[in-house]
């Protein structure tokens, strides 16, 4: 088994600079912070250990953000895939980490933030995570995720009605139940309540 420093040589450099990448993050979200830094630090640990120097030339991967926070937007920035182009998944697991993975092989790597440090108040938070090596700041483990066709970017693989409302559900969303079909809000319970 790889260790971490390990995983962390294999990576190729990327045809954008950090600072670059950094921007792009900051102008997408509005503002720098940990999350911005951090989450272009994974996104750029991601590209780069699936050998993708530019990721507007390659489109065949796939990033699932852990937390609906700073991170998601740093990696879709940087990497350019986003929830609606169904290259940019989001798992509510409320952790800083992201799994970036080539569509073809379903190998990737799962990029988690490790550290438990804070910039002083007094200290630029980009000088402050520049002087800390990605060694210390994120643990790398190589992964394997088995993508389903209805998770893949494209066309709907399928589309079905709930016999409850009535509504379409796309790419096998739905839940059986009693040998029915049911949105996942009729069947376990909606977020909204109908006035």
């Amino acid at each position: 088994m790889k260790n971490n420093d390990q995983l962390v040589s294999k990576t190729i450099p990327l045809k954008s600079s950090f600072e670059e990448d950094l921007k792009k993050a900051h102008d997408f979200h509005g503002h720098i912070c940990t999350g911005i830094i951090l989450g272009t630090k994974i996104a750029r640990i991601g590209l780069s250990h699936l050998g993708i120097e530019d990721p507007k030339k390659n489109r065949d991967f796939i990033v699932f953000v852990e937390a609906d926070r700073c991170i998601a937007d740093a990696v879709s920035s940087v990497t350019g895939c986003t929830l609606g182009k169904r290259r940019l998944k989001w798992l509510d697991y409320g952790k800083l980490a992201a799994t970036f993975v080539d569509m073809n092989s379903q190998k990737g790597v799962r990029i988690v933030s490790a550290s438990s440090q804070q910039p002083p108040d007094d200290m630029d938070p980009v000088t402050f995570w520049s002087s800390v090596p990605d060694e210390e700041l994120f643990r790398i483990e190589e992964v394997t995720v088995m993508l389903k066709q209805e998770d893949l970017p494209g066309r709907p693989s399928r589309k079905v009605k709930c016999v409850n409302c009535g509504e379409s559900i796309m790419d096998g969303r739905e839940s059986l139940v009693e040998d029915k079909i049911l949105c996942k809000a009729c069947a376990n319970g909606a977020y909204y309540i109908k006035n």
